[in-house]
């Protein structure tokens, strides 16, 4: 009888010890937010409500500095055509609001291009919606990759890229993509996504400045990791 009982207690823990070794679920996959045709205006739009210089990366918006010094986490990244950094020529600049690498010097004339070439309305004698007077502006690290199929980037691929310390693309042209990590003072702090530069437009309503990169337009898709 001994021996029975024992058999038949065995046979009670066999099911326990199969459920314990049940497999756990995989994780789930990363969900990314994609924008498509986001229009970004170089520094001439940068007043313009209707066109805009900035953009913010987790929702798509264009933004102008008025909309911006209202909402200073929103605007992540900003477009300028002309020198920087001394360069010889002049070319598409993408950069951060922010810049914990640089001494900006604010002067208009002189200063550190881009972010001096920032400045607010003609109407604005006290410079309240110009770049170096908002209260808060978002350092957005950025960098060109290579070998990245943007379309295909799932959010596990993103988030594996490592983002060097860097806050702006110089030189920026159709076909590039850009990595990039939000700042601490974003909305998505340290959320990674993805930009490809996918067109390069004139702006319809200055005809008469056609070919004029300052007055000109990137169309950009972004996908960032939610």
């Amino acid at each position: 009888m001994k021996r029975i009982a024992f058999l038949l207690s065995l046979a009670l823990m066999v099911p326990a010890v199969a459920f314990s070794a049940k497999k756990e679920k995989a994780p789930k996959a990363l969900k990314t937010v994609n924008y498509e045709n986001v229009k970004i205006y170089a520094q001439s739009g940068r007043n313009s409500q209707k066109r805009g210089s900035a953009v913010s990366l987790i929702d798509g918006r264009t933004m102008a500095l008025e909309d911006g010094v209202n909402d200073t986490r929103a605007v992540d990244i900003m477009l300028f055509y002309g020198k920087v950094d001394h360069s010889k020529t002049k070319f598409f600049t993408l950069f951060s609001p922010g810049n914990p690498t640089l001494n900006i010097d604010w002067e208009k004339d002189g200063g550190t291009s881009p972010y001096c070439k920032f400045e607010g309305k003609s109407d604005d004698p006290d410079a309240y919606y110009a770049l170096k007077n908002w209260k808060k502006r978002n350092e957005t690290k950025m960098e060109k990759v290579e070998g990245i199929d943007f379309d295909a980037a799932t959010g596990e691929q993103i988030n594996s890229l490592s983002v060097s310390d860097s806050y702006w693309v110089k030189d920026v042209k159709v076909g590039d993509v850009i990595l990039f990590e939000l700042g601490e003072t974003s909305y998505k702090a340290g959320h990674k996504g993805l930009i490809k530069v996918v067109a390069l437009e004139d702006d319809e309503t200055k005809p008469d400045k056609k070919g004029v990169g300052q007055n000109q337009r990137f169309v950009i898709n972004i996908k960032y990791v939610k």
